[in-house]
């Protein structure tokens, strides 16, 4: 397996371009024409580029189909801003109609792209509602593509921006399913914007910019919220502007804590990239939760959403009730699960070899074979929300000796024993034989009316309030057997 890149593998000066290529002050051509004196061994400068860009999947610590979460993309409306501001939202699925503790996570200058998704789940799991909005919205959202969403966010109207991003935060503050309690954290450019709301809402309770600009000085005195500041060590770009502010603040009064991370690059918390700093943004995120939990109220939710892992269940339903299940596993025991109200229902379908192909992402259950290759006996083909779930290979609990591999295919040929997909995922790739025999499925959401006597499903259960109780269930329609 490959070790990770940091930004120790990097000259100092090659991070000080791709910094000013990332924040807009350098174009494309600009900055591999001024990289390329740093190619060497066989590595382009657009290679370089590669390296140093984010790799979503490598950074993903939450999942989007966690069972301890509930997440949807609501709007809001954002009269003074572009009309109206779309969203990702989370929550602790333990947490049901009570009200929680809010915190809005402004994103850098690219929109909500998938790791800013990823930190919403975080915070959703140590027990606030976390929303995040996207400045994309009015230019149709995040493109999911880094290049061209920074290209995107160049032709917005900031001034319109901001009042989206202050109208998302007052629009979660206000939710009856929260507390009344706001905070609000942001990187970078979302940094910056968090440093405005404290300026804005008069009332906001906490207030965390990661390496952010600061305001005008003589702004400092608007500041009600307690700030807790973190900033990156290598960072002129940001920093210079700090002891000016620092003083202002301190002059006005303002309750705030400022901790610099010695030898860390600017953007030291995102880890997608190589300027993640995993011991610096370790210490800056538990001070970030600790710092919320203090000034928003401890939430509930949270050691529920943490604890409680989730067991995986498989067998045939013999008993569905308004409220519960009786199920009889593979091993033939029979046993009773409440249904928990937030239940997710997925149909698991049938697909055929054909529609596997290059670009699908897929998840391959296989035994590992003497030539290195994997046997697949099951190949789940993943919509495109889902891409990027669980990537990697390891082993799978299905079948003993079993591995699984998601990844996306690369290449598809067909062999005397089936068809072979070559997948890559984030630290290596593997050759997978399909032979005729294995099952392919797909899945899509679905509702209770799918959970009827004699369905085939795997489902998830985790303890809540003292019983297991299912949270997450996948079924086959019309006798369809959900494999494995």
């Amino acid at each position: 397996m490959p070790q990770r890149l940091t930004a120790q593998d990097f000259d100092q000066e090659l991070l000080i371009l791709f910094d000013a290529y990332v924040h807009g002050n350098l174009d494309r051509r600009g900055f591999l024409r001024q990289a390329q004196k740093f190619a060497k061994a066989g590595v382009t400068a657009a290679g370089l580029l590669a390296a140093l860009s984010p790799d979503f999947a490598a950074g993903q610590q939450v999942r989007p189909d966690d069972p301890r979460l509930k997440t949807e993309r609501p709007s809001c409306p954002s009269p003074a801003g572009n009309g109206t501001v779309k969203g990702y939202l989370a929550r602790p699925a333990s947490a049901g109609a009570n009200k929680l503790p809010a915190v809005v996570v402004i994103h850098e200058n690219r929109g909500l792209n998938p790791h800013i998704e990823d930190i919403a789940r975080r915070l959703a799991l140590d027990g606030f509602m976390a929303f995040a909005p996207d400045a994309l919205t009015p230019l149709g959202g995040y493109p999911g593509d880094e290049d061209k969403a920074r290209e995107l966010f160049g032709r917005l109207d900031q001034a319109k921006t901001l009042e989206d991003l202050v109208a998302a935060a007052l629009w979660l503050k206000a939710r009856p399913d929260g507390t009344g309690k706001l905070g609000a954290v942001g990187f970078c450019y979302g940094g910056g914007i968090v440093h405005r709301l404290a300026l804005r809402i008069p009332d906001l309770n906490a207030a965390v910019p990661f390496y952010g600009n600061t305001p005008a000085p003589e702004e400092a005195a608007k500041v009600k919220a307690p700030l807790l500041i973190q900033q990156a060590d290598v960072d002129e770009r940001i920093n210079a502007a700090w002891p000016a502010y620092e003083a202002a603040l301190k002059a006005a009064g303002v309750k705030y804590t400022a901790y610099r991370y010695p030898g860390t690059q600017h953007g030291f918390n995102n880890d997608t990239t190589p300027r993640y700093d995993g011991a610096a943004a370790k210490l800056a995120w538990e001070r970030t939760i600790a710092f919320f939990k203090a000034n928003l109220g401890a939430p509930a939710a949270a050691a529920a959403a943490r604890a409680a892992p989730t067991v995986r269940m498989r067998g045939v339903l013999q008993s569905v009730a308004p409220g519960s299940i009786e199920l009889k596993t593979r091993n033939g025991e029979v046993t009773q699960l409440p249904l928990a109200p937030d239940l997710v229902v997925n149909e698991i379908y049938p697909l055929q070899l054909a529609d596997i192909k290059e670009g699908s992402f897929v998840g391959v259950g296989g035994m590992p074979q003497a030539d290195g290759s994997q046997r697949a006996f099951l190949v789940t083909v993943f919509p495109e929300s889902a891409r990027g779930t669980n990537e990697g290979h390891y082993p799978f609990e299905a079948v003993p000796q079993s591995t699984m591999t998601n990844a996306t295919v690369v290449g598809v040929a067909s062999a005397p024993e089936g068809r072979r997909l070559q997948l890559r995922y984030k630290d290596g790739e593997k050759t997978i034989v399909v032979p005729p025999s294995a099952a392919i499925v797909a899945f899509k959401p679905s509702d209770r009316s799918l959970l009827v006597p004699g369905a085939s499903v795997s489902l998830f259960a985790r303890e809540i309030e003292g019983k297991p109780t299912a949270v997450r269930i996948g079924a086959g329609r019309n006798g369809f057997q959900v494999p494995n």
